[in-house]
């Protein structure tokens, strides 16, 4: 049983846990967190990527968002292009979902996005925000 998993409960993940824990998260850092889902009543571990800027980030939550192994579903999600280079396992997409998570909930650091692929998620995030 994993630390993150209830009692009684099988875990499958899809998603490799290379690198390590880090205290001082950046944006475009790659993270297992436990996401939580869109009502909020509970939450899952998954690779998410931090989108807030280190200066938010040393005050103890980061703002991260999801990365999902479905294919887009919205104009604003974003394949990765180089999502072996992040040390993810399997071709992911970046989804706009946000959530901010305090930093010692970040169960490991998993690797980086590449300058291509964090450009296109700015944009994105930009696009969703209206900024």
């Amino acid at each position: 049983m994993r630390r993150w998993q209830k009692p009684g409960t099988t875990t499958k993940m899809r998603c490799m846990i290379t690198g390590g824990s880090s205290m001082a998260y950046k944006r475009g850092d790659v993270v297992l967190v436990p996401f939580p889902f869109r009502d909020r009543s509970t939450t899952r571990v998954r690779p998410a990527v931090v989108i807030s800027e280190e200066t938010y980030n040393q005050h103890g939550d980061i703002i991260v968002a999801a990365i999902t192994t479905h294919p887009p579903r919205f104009p604003s999600d974003y394949q990765l292009v180089d999502w072996q280079a992040a040390k993810l396992v399997a071709p992911s997409v970046v989804r706009i979902q946000l959530a901010t998570i305090f930093e010692l909930r970040v169960v490991h650091g998993i690797g980086n996005l590449s300058s291509v692929d964090l450009k296109e998620v700015e944009a994105r995030l930009k696009q969703v925000l209206g900024l």
